[in-house]
């Protein structure tokens, strides 16, 4: 497996003006299209729902495949087939073979992962693949899958309001509008609140679905998963394992939980779903631009302690711009220092694999 600190596709990429797969993929005759495709969009819970319908497919002699992002400890976790991720030798193979194509069309980081998560489907003959988008759905390189029959909209919220917009309206048009031809879109009863301004940009049917009887913030995420599988006859399995870094609990008595709650939308969540959060000691991270986030203050206000930090990151905030004065410079040293509270870590995916592995790895 190949940890995701080694660089195989350049961070550089991550963003243009111009974005060039859909000619790619029309030059090669569009190999996206050979096999059907269910599309996941949402704030939070893209990653959950996606697992909880691949892995329920897989179970039931599905031949499926999952991309989703980002990877939270090896780059192979992005591209699945059949509960197995794509091997080292074939990913490298397909990275070095498509180099002149990436070049060529000066493809994005997340174009170029897209592309390999295509050719890998393709090679294996999968008959379907469930596929998260990355930001918004209309603009994504997801939206390229036209083999589409079904869409999975998670919960709704503000973030990356840079490239989506900051007004609601703005972020569901984005959303929603990955939907294909008659194929209906899946969602969280939670937000039938929106329903005047989904019916504004689709005609389509909208499915609202029920939670399950979960004690996390996951019943939402399995309610999209227990209808969707309903296309295919399947009946929800409500043991299957949700992804590392969703309220993973690592240690007990006293607890060690990690969260990649990135947004606010997932820290009201995440705050109902903890029992006893004012007797933790919360040490939160987030992203390069987020330094006055909301969320500061109101993960402050719920929890016994609560401290920022930073981590070693191209995308990871800037602490002296962080407007607390509970800072911390050292958060392994923070959390050896603190092991014997209950501790929740939560914040930015990529700090939270950081924090993972570090746990894992002893402290």
């Amino acid at each position: 497996m190949i940890n995701v600190e080694e660089e195989i596709v350049p961070m550089s990429l991550f963003f243009k003006k111009q974005y060039n797969l859909k000619k790619l993929l029309a030059e090669q005759k569009n190999p996206q299209n050979n096999f059907k495709v269910i599309s996941v969009v949402g704030t939070n819970g893209k990653g959950s729902t996606s697992n909880y319908i691949y892995k329920n497919l897989y179970k039931n002699n599905k031949s499926v495949g999952l991309f989703f992002s980002p990877a939270f400890i090896y780059h192979n976790e992005r591209i699945q087939v059949n509960n197995q991720w794509i091997e080292d030798e074939i990913l490298l193979k397909i990275i070095e073979d498509s180099k002149p194509l990436f070049e060529k069309y000066e493809l994005t980081f997340f174009e170029i992962w897209t592309y390999i998560a295509i050719v890998y489907f393709n090679l294996k003959k999968i008959e379907l693949a469930v596929v998260e988008a990355g930001i918004g759905g209309m603009k994504d390189a997801t939206s390229l899958f036209e083999n589409q029959i079904a869409v999975c909209l998670t919960s709704i919220g503000f973030d990356h309001t840079d490239v989506l917009g900051n007004k609601i309206e703005n972020i569901i048009e984005n959303k929603i509008k990955i939907v294909k031809n008659n194929n209906k879109i899946y969602t969280t009863i939670n937000n039938y609140k929106y329903d005047d301004i989904f019916k504004s940009f689709v005609s389509n049917e909208i499915i609202y679905c029920e939670p399950t009887n979960n004690l996390t913030y996951q019943k939402y995420n399995q309610g999209i998963a227990k209808e969707v599988l309903k296309l295919f006859n399947i009946q929800f399995d409500a043991n299957t394992n949700v992804p590392l870094g969703r309220q993973s609990v690592l240690k007990e008595d006293p607890n060690f939980i990690i969260d990649g709650c990135h947004n606010f939308n997932g820290a009201e969540e995440l705050v109902k779903s903890i029992k006893d959060l004012d007797k933790y000691t919360i040490l939160f991270a987030s992203s390069k631009g987020r330094e006055n986030s909301e969320m500061v203050a109101f993960l402050k206000s719920k929890c016994k302690e609560f401290y920022v930090t930073t981590f070693d990151h191209f995308k990871a905030w800037e602490l002296n711009l962080v407007n607390e004065d509970n800072k911390v410079y050292d958060w392994k040293q923070f959390l050896n220092d603190n092991i014997n509270k209950d501790i929740l870590v939560c914040g930015s995916l990529y700090f939270i694999p950081l924090v993972y592995r570090w746990f894992m790895g002893g402290k």
